[in-house]
């Protein structure tokens, strides 16, 4: 999102301070570690770290989801 120029909130940039927590709507993604940073909840819910996620389709992310 960042290298995209899209103004999305992050800090840590590696999935622990869930500055960047959002709602996946469409799309889906991927992480290189099992998902950092939410509960089983969160990702059955669609929650998503953007500072960690890499897209695998187009996406469309809602903002904060907390």
């Amino acid at each position: 999102m960042e290298q995209g120029g899209i103004d999305w909130p992050s800090s840590c940039r590696n999935g622990t301070c869930r500055t960047c927590i959002g709602q996946l709507v469409e799309g889906s993604v991927r992480y290189t570690i099992d998902w950092p940073g939410l509960t089983p909840e969160e990702k059955a819910e669609g929650c998503v770290l953007p500072c960690v996620a890499y897209p695998t389709s187009d996406v469309r992310i809602e903002g904060s989801a907390i």
